[in-house]
C-alpha cells in the first residue's frame, strides 16, 4: 500500500476505536478518512497541522504595533452575546480587548487605558448612543480609528472624517478580522 492508503487507512481504524468499536459501520468510518484525506490535500495541508500554526503566528505577530504591544480594540455592544463573540475572534486573532456595554462604560476605559481601534454599536442605551461616542473619541482621541456597526440603520463605506468606517450588522468573523486589520493599518500609517 501506498502512503496515502496507510494514511486513510490508520485514520479509519482510528474513528472506528473512537466511535466505540461498532459493527457494521466500517464504511462510514472509511468514507469519513477518504473525505479527511481529499480535503488535506485539496487544501495542502499537513497532518498535524504545522502551516496552520505558522500562519496563526505570522496572523498574531501582524496584530502588534511597532513597540511591540498589541493593537487594543475597545468593543462597545449592549447585546453581550454579540461582545462576548466579537471579543473571542479579536482576542483569538491576538488583539488585546477591552468590553463595554454603553458609551458612559466605554469613556471610562478610553480614559483610563490606550485604545488604538474603537467598534461600535449604533443603538445602545446609556448617555449617548455609538454616533455620539464616535464623535466624542474623535475630539478627545484623534488617532484612535472607528468602526460604527448598525443592525438597523444601513450607512456602509467610509466616513467623510478621516478613521471612521460604517458597517452593516452582522459581522462575520473573518469580515470582522480584515476590518479591525485595515483599521490597524490605518493607525500604524497615522
Amino acid at each position: 500500500m501506498d502512503e496515502r492508503m496507510n494514511w486513510i487507512s490508520a485514520r479509519a481504524y482510528h474513528l472506528w476505536e473512537c466511535a466505540g468499536r461498532p459493527e457494521g459501520r466500517n464504511e462510514e468510518h472509511w468514507l469519513q478518512a477518504v473525505a479527511e484525506r481529499e480535503l488535506m490535500e485539496r487544501t495542502r495541508a499537513s497532518h498535524d497541522g504545522a502551516e496552520v500554526l505558522a500562519r496563526n503566528a505570522v496572523a498574531r505577530a501582524a496584530t502588534k504595533t511597532k513597540a511591540g504591544r498589541p493593537y487594543t480594540v475597545l468593543v462597545v455592544e449592549d447585546e453581550a452575546f454579540l461582545r462576548f463573540d466579537t471579543v473571542d475572534v479579536l482576542e483569538n486573532a491576538g488583539f488585546r480587548t477591552f468590553e463595554a456595554a454603553n458609551a458612559d462604560e466605554a469613556l471610562i476605559l478610553l480614559e483610563n487605558n490606550k485604545v488604538d481601534i474603537l467598534y461600535t454599536d449604533i443603538n445602545m442605551p446609556g448617555s449617548m448612543d455609538g454616533l455620539g461616542l464616535a464623535n466624542k473619541v474623535l475630539s478627545l482621541w484623534p488617532k484612535t480609528k472607528i468602526i460604527v456597526v448598525s443592525g438597523l440603520v444601513r450607512m456602509t463605506g467610509v466616513h467623510p472624517v478621516k478613521g471612521v468606517s460604517f458597517v452593516a450588522k452582522p459581522v462575520p468573523p473573518d469580515r470582522l478580522l480584515r476590518l479591525v486589520s485595515s483599521r490597524r493599518n490605518a493607525v500604524s500609517s497615522a
